[in-house]
């Protein structure tokens, strides 16, 4: 059993408040860069719903999908790394022991799975690699890019060769290895950093950590590796939205813009499985905070009848996910097929409209 600091009053690892920052505008950041925008979200829809896309545009996604992992990670722990720390790991004045160690725990502190270290090497060599076991992956792709960006982060080597077996149902052996990214992926996929704007909703604050009090109903499983979201039994992650929104920006700058249509039917398609609830968008004043808490955007407004769903968001991110979702809901609420329209402002606001077809 991993033994860590939690909050007595919440049962929160104090090292999630002390790291991350929920803001009042329904945005949550990195404390160590505060450009760096943050989800704490369902992680259990990411690789169906990676599939469903796929499957509707018929073009593999998953080499985007680790690229843009990779970058997210590196830039998550290089602010945590001082350039002194990193030139004495290339010089070997330092041993990467402590860091790899690092990592793979705060992997678990996230609930983005238990890693196990088969192997490495960094003599910069043909031989220069990082192996290791994943058990419980919040997503297989995301999992191989955050191997290959924390590498990045500790030795200022790009990480491109990626490979992973399985060797048990559900478990893989993963390799990252320096050898460049394809050129045609250089310069994309980068991250926009987060520019703050005040908002007007404050989520209530445990007492005792000042964390969101709203986080005492989830459960740290630090030893397997993730988060449990008690009312749901759902697997949760902290992770960065660019892993969503730049995959799908960039799907729609190779292949049209129809693709934001398609991701939001492989999301409505996915939330009509059963994965979420109408309970979730039936009360607003709870789905505003659970939204704020996941990091998701600031709920201005939201109203659904038989005659349609109208709802704004200021600060949205993951925007195409959040519309796919509160369309499948609305079709589950009201039985019925649905149209909908939606737009998203250059500041991040978003507005929904699902009317029903005739």
């Amino acid at each position: 059993m991993i033994e860590v600091e939690r909050c007595p009053e919440c049962g929160v690892p104090k090292q999630i408040v002390e790291a991350h920052e929920w803001l009042n505008s329904g945005v949550i950041i990195l404390k160590a860069d505060p450009s760096m925008r943050m989800a704490f979200i369902e992680c259990e829809n990411l690789d169906p719903l990676y599939e469903n896309i796929q499957e509707l545009i018929g073009v593999p996604i998953e080499r985007i999908l680790i690229d843009v992992e990779r970058k997210g990670t590196r830039d998550y722990f290089s602010p945590l790394l001082p350039q002194e720390f990193k030139e004495q790991l290339k010089s070997h004045e330092l041993s990467l022991d402590p860091i790899i160690e690092g990592m793979l725990f705060n992997n678990r502190m996230n609930g983005l799975g238990y890693l196990e270290l088969v192997s490495y090497s960094s003599e910069d060599d043909e031989n220069d690699h990082i192996t290791l076991i994943n058990h419980n992956a919040y997503s297989v792709p995301l999992a191989m890019g955050d191997i290959a960006g924390g590498c990045e982060a500790a030795l200022d080597k790009e990480h491109g060769n990626i490979t992973r077996k399985e060797v048990s149902p559900g478990v893989y052996e993963m390799t990252a290895a320096p050898s460049g990214i394809p050129q045609e992926l250089k310069g994309r996929l980068e991250r926009r950093g987060y520019v703050h704007r005040e908002g007007d909703f404050e989520l209530e604050k445990c007492p005792g950590c000042g964390g969101p009090a709203a986080l005492s109903g989830f459960t740290w499983d630090l030893d397997n590796g993730v988060i449990i979201n008690t009312a749901t039994d759902r697997h949760v992650a902290i992770l960065h939205p660019s892993v969503v929104d730049s995959v799908f920006e960039e799907l729609a700058n190779e292949l049209g813009e129809t693709i934001p249509e398609l991701v939001i039917e492989a999301q409505r398609r996915f939330t009509k499985t059963g994965f979420h609830y109408v309970e979730e968008i039936e009360d607003e004043g709870e789905f505003r905070t659970q939204l704020a808490l996941r990091g998701i955007g600031n709920l201005k407004s939201l109203s659904k009848d038989e005659k349609g769903l109208r709802m704004s968001v200021d600060n949205a991110c993951m925007d195409l996910v959040l519309v796919g979702m509160v369309q499948g809901l609305y079709e589950i609420a009201f039985d019925t097929e649905s149209e909908v329209k939606w737009q998203l402002s250059e500041e991040g606001d978003l507005s929904v409209e699902v009317t029903p077809k005739n």
